[in-house]
């Protein structure tokens, strides 16, 4: 099973996709986790990426992105579950040819979406160096632009969960699992 979370900073898609990825028993990649960590370690392309457009509120580019992501998916060849991928155009196409070539597709998107009040009040939960809230309110307003065509692909696909992330962590979990028919 494949299933993609995307939606705002803030919206609970790290903490979501967690929970579910132990409950399935899936691995669970995290674009963001991925580049911080490719970051640490001194990777080119993470350290171009994070430098020239992380900090500054807009994804990255396929092409410093993608391998990084692809490396990992091959070793899970019975699913997973993405947070934050694919978030642009750019980056479903990249993805959907990807998934064509293995002969898989993705088998739920969900929309996790949270109002600007409560994103900033869980701004000061976390410390990360991107989590500055000017550098996060210009990710929101660039992002959520970048994001429409890929809610609208899965929208039209039948595939698309819209989930308010705005409420307890309990409340949007067993949300999600009634949507996939899972039991509590």
């Amino acid at each position: 099973m494949i299933i993609v979370f995307i939606g705002p900073p803030f919206a609970g898609k790290g903490t979501q996709v967690s929970l579910l990825g132990k409950k399935l028993g899936l691995p669970v990649f995290s674009m963001g986790a991925i580049i911080r960590e490719e970051y640490k370690a001194g990777n080119p392309k993470a350290i171009e990426g994070f430098e020239k457009y992380s900090m500054k509120g807009f994804h990255l580019p396929i092409e410093l992105k993608f391998d990084l992501l692809k490396e990992r998916l091959e070793k899970a060849p019975n699913g997973f579950i993405l947070d934050h991928f694919p978030a642009t155009q750019e980056d479903l196409d990249a993805f959907n040819k990807y998934l064509d070539s293995k002969g898989f597709h993705t088998d739920r998107a969900f929309y996790l979406f949270v109002s600007e009040d409560e994103m900033k009040k869980r701004i000061i939960t976390r410390e990360r160096a991107d989590d500055n809230p000017e550098i996060i309110m210009k990710r929101r307003e660039i992002q959520d632009k970048d994001r429409i065509p890929v809610v609208t692909y899965f929208r039209d696909k039948g595939i698309l969960e819209e989930v308010d992330g705005g409420r307890s962590v309990k409340e949007v979990h067993r949300d999600i699992l009634n949507r996939l028919g899972v039991n509590n």
